[in-house]
């Protein structure tokens, strides 16, 4: 299956909604997941007014979930939490079915690069994770994240109440010149 990613629209809000009120989505990602607050959350991004960038995760041109970055320094309490010098990425497989069966590694292996490519000045990718949510930090630690801190993070984020392992991965060392 190819995975590719497109830029998140309006059009994709009931969708959002719906991933973010099953059940695998909403223990983690503790959001309201009505239409209007999909819109209220996610509505800045797509006109461009809130500096993350979301993307609607296709597999072979299908829906199946959805990823999002942001250069840590645009957001001043995690920069104090992880230094400024980062990316960070949130991401949801919608479909229950695409759940434990790889394809995590996958989108994050992918979604990764892509984020090193898009801000070449930062020089790792960061992710919070909660703790209890272990399929999500074994998919990290499969596309070749590093857990860096484990414990409880100063963040107003419902999403990262409790216990949380932080993981990064490393912008790779550039070739040396021939």
């Amino acid at each position: 299956m190819e995975v590719a990613f497109r830029p998140l629209r309006r059009g994709d809000f009931d969708r959002l909604a719906r991933w973010l009120a099953e059940p695998h989505v909403a223990e983690f990602w503790r959001e309201e997941a009505t239409p209007e607050a999909v819109d209220a959350a996610y509505g800045p991004m797509v006109d461009g007014t809130d500096p993350t960038e979301g993307f609607v995760v296709e597999l072979d041109g299908t829906p199946a979930g959805y990823v999002q970055r942001y250069r840590i320094a645009d957001y001043p309490e995690w920069a104090r939490l992880v230094g400024a010098d980062a990316a960070g990425i949130d991401y949801l497989l919608g479909e229950a079915a695409l759940v434990g069966v790889g394809l995590g590694p996958r989108v994050l292996g992918a979604f990764t690069e892509d984020t090193l490519a898009r801000y070449p000045d930062v020089g790792s990718v960061t992710v919070a994770v909660q703790q209890d949510n272990r399929r999500s930090w074994r998919a990290l630690e499969k596309a070749g994240f590093t857990r860096v801190f484990a414990g409880t993070l100063d963040s107003g984020d419902p999403s990262d109440a409790g216990p949380s392992f932080l993981y990064v991965r490393a912008r790779p060392p550039a070739a040396p010149a021939c």
